[in-house]
């Protein structure tokens, strides 16, 4: 299993600056480790009679299932099938109630979902019960109560862990991650000492000193730590942004500036390296870029509050299809294209997924796309008179006209009731090819309807 992490800046509230690390399980270390007797199995709850009568059947090894269920667990967690995880560890606790990594694993599930702390923090509780000097479960409780601004207990969590293992690199730098959050910054900056010291290619170390020799005013120490850390990890997100808040202390927009655009690079959909990148080219007098960021700005709020609105209507094709438009608008076209599926997907019976992404095509120029979505969305359509069954009709026709089929354009437009200036330019267009055939009587007729619809064609002929 990877690792879990937290942002610091934004579990304690600061603008970015330093980020915490934890140390996850790539494997477990098996289960137990208290003197209380395992609980019954399934297996050993059976009667007498039943155990007795099953003498040659093997012995169920109850430490091994549990063993195989929170290896799979920890497998679905990789995966982000956080709900199957959960009822694999489910299963591994109700088999054995001492298996200490079976708790740390749901704690972890449970303290990400945000809604089941007190649950969480009693996972944790139990997996340090059972098993106390497991640097792990400290840290990870620690970085948890760290997260809700519990000081006191996560800074007792990471002093456990380092005086179990006095070169654990993670407890080391979470512990001064409580004191700068307490704005002790000089016994912080002796705790990263102390990660680098460890581990002298350790990024978050030199971000989180650095973020600390800032608050300190320290500039050149935070300006050389920010420096190693950007040269450790050049698309370390937080660092290129907390030296670019350095430069504009420091007053040197112009790399503040190169900076923030850099962090905007490797992180698009994040506000505030617009908003900071807006405010250094304020100070370079660029006000066209800065209104440009301005009204990036507006679009990321604006999609925040689509995201909102999805998350409370998962089911709701309409949600997915706001964001798709909004996500297309911001040029965002492969994550809209995926909102537009999705929009299918939650109803597939229904034809508003298809009109939307027949008219996505249409904008983007590609016509034959956009008749295969209408066309599936007219199949779809309860009724050939139906509001939707109009739209496809329509952009149906429109996309017949980008390829010059102005017969089929034309009937399209008959059945979406459609009367405006483009249906006009489709019979003025068929007017001039049924003329270079020799059908002046069609033509004349074409042009006629032509003028009636725009009378301003009058002259086209």
């Amino acid at each position: 299993m990877s690792s879990r992490s937290f942002n610091g800046a934004d579990a304690l509230r600061r603008p970015g600056f330093f980020a915490a690390a934890a140390l996850g399980a790539a494997f477990i270390a098996g289960c137990g480790g208290s003197d209380e007797p395992p609980a019954q199995s399934a297996v050993e709850s059976q009667t007498d009679s039943a155990v007795s009568a099953s003498q040659d059947e093997p012995v169920v090894d109850v430490a091994a299932q549990t063993d195989e269920l929170v290896n799979a667990a920890v497998v679905l967690i990789g995966e982000q099938k956080f709900g199957e995880s959960l009822q694999k560890l489910n299963e591994a606790i109700e088999l054995d109630r001492n298996c200490a990594e079976a708790y740390f694993q749901r704690a972890g599930i449970l303290a990400d979902a945000r809604k089941y702390d007190r649950q969480a923090l009693n996972d944790y509780s139990r997996a340090v019960e059972l098993q106390p000097n497991e640097t792990r479960y400290h840290n990870m409780r620690g970085l948890f109560l760290l997260t809700r601004q519990q000081y006191d207990g996560a800074e007792s969590d990471f002093t456990a862990a380092v005086q179990t293992d006095p070169k654990y690199v993670q407890a080391w730098n979470n512990r001064g991650l409580v004191k700068l959050a307490r704005g002790d910054y000089q016994a912080a900056i002796a705790d990263f000492d102390k990660a680098v010291e460890i581990d002298p290619n350790y990024a978050d170390g030199y971000n989180n000193r650095g973020f600390a020799w800032f608050q300190a005013a320290v500039d050149q120490k935070a300006l050389a730590d920010f420096n190693r850390t950007i040269e450790l990890k050049p698309e370390f997100v937080n660092a290129i942004n907390n030296r670019g808040m350095l430069y504009m202390k420091l007053k040197r927009f112009q790399a503040a500036a190169d900076d923030f655009s850099e962090a905007i690079r490797l992180d698009e959909a994040n506000i505030k390296h617009y908003q900071n990148r807006r405010t250094a080219y304020q100070q370079l007098g660029l006000a066209s870029q800065a209104e440009a960021d301005a009204e990036r700005i507006k679009w990321l709020v604006r999609l925040g509050q689509i995201n909102v609105a999805v998350s409370q209507n998962p089911d709701r094709p309409d949600a997915y299809i706001e964001r798709a438009n909004h996500l297309a608008a911001g040029g965002r076209h492969e994550i809209a294209l995926t909102n537009f599926e999705r929009a299918i997907d939650v109803a597939p019976q229904r034809s508003t997924g298809w009109v939307s992404r027949a008219k996505y095509w249409l904008e983007q120029g590609d016509a034959q796309k956009a008749i295969d979505d209408a066309t599936a969305a007219i199949e779809k359509s309860a009724s050939s008179d139906s509001e939707f069954s109009h739209q496809a009709f329509s952009v149906r026709g429109d996309a017949y006209f980008q390829l010059g089929k102005f017969d089929a354009a034309i009937a399209d437009y008959g059945r979406a009731k459609r009367i405006d200036p483009q249906v006009a330019q489709a019979y003025l267009k068929r007017a001039g090819l049924r003329n270079q055939r020799g059908d002046k009587a069609g033509a004349q007729s074409d042009y006629q309807q032509a003028v009636a619809l725009d009378p301003s064609l009058a002259t086209a002929q």
